[in-house]
């Protein structure tokens, strides 16, 4: 009997030492964020789909931080958003005061062989992403193009920033497993411009761009049919977009399957956040668990709603799941995937 209470006192000693271990620890990372300030870096020009992400998680999150820090966003255009990933990575201070989102796309440059990309994206912190993708290929819709068969007969020009960006990267791969003809048209800052380039006729529409920026940057055109949707590119049929073929059901063969497969699965990444690798891991747990209360703050998903911004929150782990599989393509795939990455930058 004696033993056993012993053992018994030891065991919840034990407990009480982790529970004051933890308290510490919380403490410490409350003490650390107290009066700072949180930078969110966002890889485009002010205006597109990361930034307004960005700017409504910003304005939100820094209550659920401990500590509670301010939040702010900087903007850092640059190479389709591979400017920004690089500072995260390889410059950012490596203490949880410095979160960025980027291209979805740009995270498998290193898998594309883009010596550019000077970072490993499974050595990032990542923090969520506020939702999943379907990207469009749309036209206006006072241009001649009506259908896929359209696409595939006669020249189309889309404008994109470039970079290996998702309206950079999908043009081509639309032209290799769809035979279209889309002219890719770069160097616009971010996709304010664009749509801007669409507007003014300088481009008949744009391939790749988000359904969920669209609904929320540009109502209007829907509404009053200003364009014209003719394909959905994602891993599952957006439900508000019945009648829009998916690229998946249209490839000819498993390879072009696969292969689309591929570039399709940045889009369950969507918006994605990541801190530097280094960070403390105390840190990195409080801005996630950050993250997944600001998801669920019915403040922020009033102005989500209001902005036509869907919430379907991706955790870190699933973000570097999918990371994985990814990076463990088969090298005949990958090969295939390189020269169209390649050609997109």
């Amino acid at each position: 009997m004696v033993r056993m209470r012993r053992t018994a006192i030891f065991a919840l000693a034990l407990v009480a030492m982790s529970s004051l271990g933890t308290k510490a620890s919380a403490d410490a990372v409350e003490d650390f964020f107290k009066g700072k300030t949180v930078r969110i870096i966002v890889g485009f020009s002010p205006g597109g789909g990361y930034d307004l992400n960005a700017r409504t998680i910003s304005r939100y999150i820094g209550r659920h931080i401990p500590g509670k820090p301010n939040v702010i966003v900087q903007n850092m255009p640059g190479a389709g958003s591979l400017t920004a990933v690089n500072y995260l990575a390889n410059i950012a201070p490596k203490d949880g005061t410095v979160i960025g989102t980027f291209s979805r796309g740009v995270i498998f440059e290193p898998l594309m062989g883009n010596k550019s990309a000077q970072f490993d994206p499974r050595a990032l912190n990542w923090i969520g992403s506020p939702s999943r993708e379907t990207n469009l290929v749309f036209v206006r819709s006072n241009t001649p193009f009506n259908s896929l068969t359209d696409l595939r007969t006669r020249e189309m020009v889309v404008a994109t920033t470039g970079g290996g960006a998702d309206t950079a990267t999908f043009p081509l791969i639309m032209n290799s497993i769809l035979g279209t003809k889309l002219k890719v048209v770069t160097g616009y800052p971010g996709a304010t411009e664009t749509l801007l380039a669409v507007e003014r006729g300088e481009a008949d529409g744009m391939a790749g761009l988000s359904w969920g920026y669209i609904k929320a940057s540009k109502p209007n055109w829907i509404a009053d049919k200003t364009i014209r949707i003719l394909v959905q590119l994602g891993a599952k049929a957006a439900p508000d977009l019945p009648n829009v073929p998916s690229a998946l059901d249209l490839a000819a063969n498993d390879e072009d399957r696969t292969l689309l497969e591929l570039f399709l699965a940045r889009l369950a990444i969507a918006w994605p956040l990541a801190a530097p690798s280094g960070v403390p891991p105390e840190r990195v747990a409080a801005l996630r668990a950050a993250f997944q209360a600001t998801m669920t703050d019915p403040d922020y998903k009033a102005e989500a709603e209001k902005q036509a911004i869907e919430v379907d929150p991706v955790r870190a782990e699933e973000i570097s799941e999918i990371l994985d599989r990814v990076y463990k393509s088969p090298e005949t795939v990958v090969e295939r995937a390189r020269k169209i990455a390649e050609a997109a930058r």
